[in-house]
């Protein structure tokens, strides 16, 4: 690379972003929009030449500018925020997703008069949208608090993951001419297995690291460290064929989990500003209006497409999830755009000649409009949800308000007995720990085709030995933890199946200790042939190598099994602590935040739950997060009440808190 070229490059695209930056803040636009136009102004399909010498070096840093807005909307959120929306997010999401194929097909098929294979591309491209744009105009709006848009980036993120499965899934229509099942599984029980290992691992090390270097009080430290987990996962993440977003995003949502949050956010926004407004130069470096106008029809038609298809979609998944209609509108409108992934599926279907080059033109074309149309369409839906909520019939808003407050119920009524729960719980860490294994495992056979002979002919010629060794021994923790859990999961099998009345009986007490041991040598079993199985590319072929690695694992269990069963009853509860701690630190929490406290009045219903029981019992405070500080009763007021006051039907309830608070609130009480 021509070091003064490069230079000059930077130079252009960074004066030209700051003088449309300053403009369009002048003028109160959305900077999106003048980054992509600045984009196409110095690109070489305007005014017969581009500014930009080597194209390629400036995507690069189009792309480091994408890894820093995800990891910093991963600071944003945490496992527990995804945990709360999850009811939300992925209903929605898979409604998005299938609409916009089958619309995507019927547009290709019956419209453009395409084949159903060039169509499907056509579906899959718009069917995503743009986390990476949606984070930079939120971000810019400064309504990152707002709840409408913890869904969003929950949607689209569930996207991308999804939207992995299709490519793989139409990438096998191709080759073969049949839809294959197998490679689609493949490629997804992949992807499970990188979020499975880079969770996991990620919140036992990443915290503990973070909080460690955190107490050297030097915020280079902290900041390098960070950037190094998530540049390391980006890398994997890309070196597996997944997104470099999504691995920046976990490692982001990670780093949320520790201590020094603030300090590691604050010091990322201004390589966040600067890098990503390069990646919206680089979109807009690839305009080309001769093509633009040439598929300009087509354009705007799939446009119309995407901006009402998923705007109604996401309205009506997120109203089907039970949100409110104001959020719903909000959140529907937000995500009515897509964005870099239009460009990979377009790319994928040209390389393998399923496409011809309109279907890219569309794609980057339809990108490009509803990549500059989103912020405006997203400063709109304020006025324009509140405009609806005001002219929807009375009737439509109590049925909607109705259904709301019954889906509400449902979620939490729903909830499952101390036996399934117990049964879920136990079931699931033995499920985690073999998925632990299989990616200790699948990452040793990775780093096994790699070249060691430049570092120590010794460690190339015993590489496998090394590899293997190393992976078996991080199995014998999985092996001691997944034999007790397993023993624990067939206790509860055991007594669920126990009746209660003879459960103290000598037959039922053989009964438990039989299927205890049932359940412990079947995963132990399950565990071996999983281990040699994934082995297979990895195992020594010298016999004296297998009989050191396996006296060496037998060693190691007998002496470290209480160790390591103390380590996992460590890491089980870290995890649990960030499922469940209540407390969530959020990098842009400000003393304006607080203002969004305020009262409001809940009329007790005559169906609720809630009727004859004390507010001690009731316990608002831990269900929803707000606080009872009055009650109107037939006229009267009880200011303050104590926590044995008992609700009654038709009470309006007083309580104080936040949005998201109330309406929890309102579901229990209405």
């Amino acid at each position: 690379m021509d070091t003064t070229s490069f230079f000059q490059d930077l130079a252009v695209i960074l004066v030209a972003v700051g003088i449309v930056s300053a403009v369009f803040m002048r003028l109160g636009w959305p900077k999106v929009f003048g980054y992509i136009l600045a984009g196409a102004v110095i690109g070489k399909h305007t005014f017969g030449g581009s500014l930009v010498i080597n194209q390629g070096s400036i995507d690069v840093l189009g792309q480091i500018g994408v890894v820093f807005l995800m990891f910093t909307l991963g600071l944003e959120f945490s496992l527990r925020k995804l945990k709360k929306v999850g009811h939300v997010i992925f209903p929605t999401a898979l409604l998005d997703m299938a609409v916009m194929i089958w619309a995507g097909h019927f547009v290709g098929t019956k419209i453009f008069g395409w084949g159903s294979v060039q169509s499907l591309f056509l579906g899959a491209a718009i069917s995503d949208s743009a986390t990476t744009l949606l984070a930079k105009t939120i971000n810019d709006m400064g309504w990152g608090t707002r709840r409408f848009t913890r869904y969003i980036f929950g949607i689209t993120i569930t996207e991308d993951i999804l939207c992995v499965g299709v490519i793989a899934l139409l990438t096998g229509l191709v080759r073969s001419g049949t839809m294959r099942v197998g490679e689609v599984a493949y490629s997804m029980g992949g992807l499970l297995l990188f979020l499975t290992g880079v969770t996991v691992f990620g919140l036992l090390v990443v915290p503990r690291v973070l909080n460690r270097v955190a107490r050297l009080k030097d915020d280079e430290s902290l900041l390098l460290t960070m950037l190094g987990f998530c540049f390391l996962v980006s890398f994997i993440a890309a070196k597996l064929d997944f997104s470099l977003a999504l691995g920046a995003f976990l490692v982001g949502v990670m780093g949320a989990e520790s201590e020094p949050l603030k300090r590691i956010y604050q010091q990322c926004v201004p390589l966040r500003t600067m890098f990503s407004a390069i990646f919206f130069v680089t979109i807009g470096l690839l305009i080309d209006p001769a093509q633009m106008l040439a598929n300009g029809q087509a354009i705007l038609g799939v446009t119309l497409v995407v901006i009402v298809g998923k705007a109604v979609n996401c309205t009506v998944g997120a109203l089907l999830t039970g949100q409110d209609l104001k959020n719903a509108i909000q959140t529907g409108i937000g995500l009515a755009q897509i964005g870099e992934f239009a460009y990979l599926v377009a790319l994928i279907g040209l390389t393998m000649k399923a496409v011809d080059s309109s279907v890219y033109q569309i794609a980057v074309g339809v990108s490009v409009l509803t990549t500059v149309l989103n912020p405006f369409l997203l400063r709109a839906s304020d006025p324009f949800s509140d405009w609806v909520v005001r002219k929807v019939p009375l009737r439509w808003k109590e049925c909607l308000e109705t259904y709301s407050n019954w889906a509400g119920r449902f979620l939490h009524s729903s909830a499952p007995n101390e036996t399934v729960k117990a049964l879920r719980f136990n079931l699931t860490l033995v499920l985690l720990h073999l998925a632990l294994v299989a990616v200790v495992y699948i990452a040793a056979g990775m780093l096994a085709r790699a070249d060691y002979g430049r570092f120590s002919p010794v460690i190339e010629e015993n590489k496998k030995m090394l590899l293997w060794g190393a992976a078996s021994l991080l199995t014998v923790p999985n092996a001691i933890l997944i034999f007790f859990r397993a023993r624990v999961l067939g206790g509860v099998v055991a007594d669920a199946l126990i009746p209660a009345k003879v459960a103290e009986t000598l037959w039922a007490l053989s009964f438990r200790r039989i299927t205890r041991l049932l359940f412990s040598v079947s995963s132990v079993a399950t565990l071996f042939f999983e281990s040699v199985m994934l082995s297979g590319t990895i195992m020594p072929e010298q016999g004296w190598a297998r009989v050191l690695v396996g006296v060496t694992l037998l060693v190691v269990g007998v002496f470290g099994w209480k160790r390591f069963w103390r380590m996992g009853a460590e890491s089980l509860e870290t995890l649990r602590g960030v499922l469940t701690k209540e407390i969530e630190t959020d990098p842009t929490e400000s003393v304006a935040d607080l203002l969004d406290i305020h009262t409001e009045k809940i009329r007790v219903g005559r169906s609720s739950e809630v009727c004859g029981r004390s507010l001690r019992d009731i316990d608002l405070r831990a269900r929803a997060g707000v606080s009872v500080i009055g009650i109107e009763r037939q006229g009267t007021t009880i200011v303050n009440p104590k926590a044995t006051e008992t609700l009654e039907s038709g009470d309006v309830v007083l309580v104080l808190g936040d949005d998201e608070q109330i309406e929890q609130a309102r579901v229990f009480l209405a």
